[in-house]
């Protein structure tokens, strides 16, 4: 009579289960399972988190992906870039990336993917073109015969034009005589000290050799003597030596050059 009673308790609950229900034993087993949920919960690996590092000509091609794509604006002021000969601290040759306003070479890391540099550098470039539009030539509005400055020349020429009309180098820097003046020479303009000096090293410089030039002068020289005494209390002789340079009756001209102070 027990084994009965189990029978019929199994049945009970066999029938209460619907028809077509598998049972636990009955569903199939899938062990794929477990690696699908597996893999759908991690990601592909990039490249970087790779064991392998990008060749440098894959680090080249992926350079000139991005820049293609302009995912920043700041390529836009740069050429296509390519291998630079220099080496990062790693010792991989860097990026480099040729500025199209100054053809300045900009070298970057291949591991760094950062636009700092180059939009510092373009900002600069574009502001320089920015301050040269605004400085004119006379050329540009049509005067001729000005010519070219030379930036090199700008400490002679304030130098000679201080010292030949004995012109205070004060009035280098007035605002009224900065507006007369050169764009060069305004850019470049020296100091009140500098031309000071400056004079000093020109009459240095030519003194050997005018000398020779009065020893071959044949006609009279003329002396130009002045005595002043300077605010810190200090006695000074000033001799200046003219000859006659152009004997024409209708413009003779008069060379002067200071001979000795004391």
């Amino acid at each position: 009579m027990p084994p009965r009673t189990r029978l019929k308790t199994h049945a009970t609950h066999d029938q209460d289960r619907p028809s077509d229900t598998p049972s636990p034993s009955d569903q199939p087993h899938n062990d794929n399972n477990k690696d699908v949920g597996r893999n759908s919960s991690e990601e592909p690996s990039s490249p970087r988190q790779s064991n392998h590092p990008l060749t440098d000509a894959e680090e080249l091609d992926r350079a000139w992906k991005v820049a293609a794509n302009a995912v920043s604006s700041s390529y836009n002021n740069y050429h296509v870039p390519e291998l630079s000969d220099q080496k990062d601290k790693s010792g991989r040759f860097m990026i480099a990336y040729h500025c199209k306003m100054c053809s300045t070479k900009i070298n970057r890391p291949m591991s760094d993917s950062s636009c700092g540099n180059l939009n510092k550098h373009a900002a600069l470039c574009l502001r320089k073109q920015q301050e040269a539009s605004k400085t004119r030539t006379l050329a540009s509005v049509g005067i001729t015969g000005t010519g070219d400055i030379d930036p090199k020349e700008v400490p002679q020429l304030c130098a000679v034009w201080c010292a030949e009309a004995a012109r205070p180098f004060s009035a280098l820097v007035d605002a009224s005589h900065k507006a007369l003046l050169h764009p060069t020479v305004l850019k470049h303009l020296p100091t009140r000290k500098a031309v000071s000096k400056d004079i000093h090293m020109l009459y240095s410089a030519i003194q050997y050799n005018y000398r020779t030039v009065l020893k071959q002068h044949q006609g009279a020289l003329y002396l130009g003597v002045d005595v002043w005494q300077s605010p810190n209390g200090f006695d000074i002789l000033g001799i200046v030596i003219y000859r006659l340079a152009d004997d024409n009756p209708t413009n003779f001209k008069l060379e002067a050059t200071v001979g000795q102070l004391h």
